[in-house]
């Protein structure tokens, strides 16, 4: 083969690689609470990998948008077009077209057939979530079909994302700093969480605002979110029982060892009346989610560092999503169920 021939296919071969990367259809990433090569079909789909127990200590963009440079996104986006269109009404390809993915509801782009890992991210995608995406794939999302193998560079992961921010009617607003403290807060959890010995995380922390009860296991966290609607809120009640103990789950009921859990689907982390958080929970400054609940109860110690709460955690992704589509409806304002 001649030389210019191989130049040739390598740069094809670097264009599909790279273009797995946007397909992180983007349509996730980021809200998070948090955590963790492109080449997939869509918003973050490809080779199935199972998520890490513990988030993955990636470094945060939101510090560097300010300051980073869209034109070299564009660059670096332009490998990606082999798998993704990104003008606006421009068309699905191998992966979602992704004018307007920043904000827009993950797994939600008219047309294009998502994997169930991303539609189980259940949120729109925000700066930091599209950060976690593109570093890896396959480590951010469970069974996501893009086989883009990631962005390590952060300066390349903020650059591009600074363009994508562009490619929009609405632009979103850059982060605030509360927002950019929240996330290098955030990076010093998982840097933690990464550095701690596997074998070390058998004992959990003392109480904190999110359901609990079941039985603890050495399985891998698998997203429970796009099973939430179709779970049986029955089989949520009886998981709710266990965690009577700790927590009251009435409209008005007291605080016990833990918060009253009434409307805690919505509510903002650590902001129940009358109840001594952490400072862990109440430094996650935002509402508890669904996708941030299922962490929680995944593990509560290795989502909130500190955390007083003693549960070990629902290792079985059927028992969180009856557990969550239960706790759901214990609100005055029920959540809308993901789709």
């Amino acid at each position: 083969m001649s030389s210019s021939s191989s130049l040739e296919m390598n740069k094809i071969a670097a264009a599909i690689l790279v273009g797995g990367l946007l397909t992180l259809g983007i349509g996730i990433v980021s809200n998070a609470i948090y955590h963790p090569g492109h080449g997939e079909n869509a918003e973050g789909e490809g080779a199935p990998a199972a998520a890490p127990q513990a988030p993955a200590a990636i470094e945060p963009v939101s510090k560097l948008l300010a300051s980073a440079d869209p034109a070299k996104g564009a660059e670096i986006a332009k490998k990606c077009q082999t798998c993704h269109d990104f003008t606006k009404g421009g068309p699905n390809k191998v992966g979602p077209n992704l004018w307007g993915v920043l904000g827009r509801q993950a797994g939600s782009h008219e047309g294009f057939a998502y994997s169930e890992g991303v539609k189980g991210l259940g949120k729109p995608w925000t700066y930091e979530m599209i950060n976690h995406f593109i570093d890896s794939p396959k480590n951010y999302v469970a069974g996501t079909k893009m086989t883009f193998a990631g962005l390590p560079k952060v300066e390349d992961r903020a650059n591009v994302i600074a363009w994508l921010r562009t490619q929009s009617d609405s632009p979103e607003a850059l982060p605030s700093d509360a927002d950019i403290q929240a996330a290098e807060d955030q990076y010093k959890k998982d840097q933690e969480a990464a550095a701690k010995p596997a074998a070390a995380a058998a004992a959990p922390a003392a109480t904190t605002e999110a359901a609990a009860g079941g039985a603890a296991g050495g399985d891998e966290f698998k997203p429970s979110v796009s099973l939430i609607a179709a779970a049986d809120p029955s089989k949520g009640a009886e998981i709710a029982n266990k965690c009577k103990t700790c927590h009251d789950l009435t409209k008005g009921g007291p605080n016990k060892i833990g918060p009253n859990l009434w409307g805690v689907v919505g509510r903002q982390a650590g902001s129940h009346e009358g109840f001594a958080y952490s400072d862990a929970i109440k430094g996650l400054g935002k509402p508890w989610d669904f996708e941030s609940l299922d962490h929680f109860v995944y593990s509560p110690k290795d989502y909130a560092k500190g955390t007083k709460m003693t549960f070990a955690g629902l290792k079985k992704p059927e028992d969180r999503a009856a557990l969550l589509r239960w706790l759901r409806d214990q609100s005055d304002s029920p959540a809308e169920l993901p789709k």
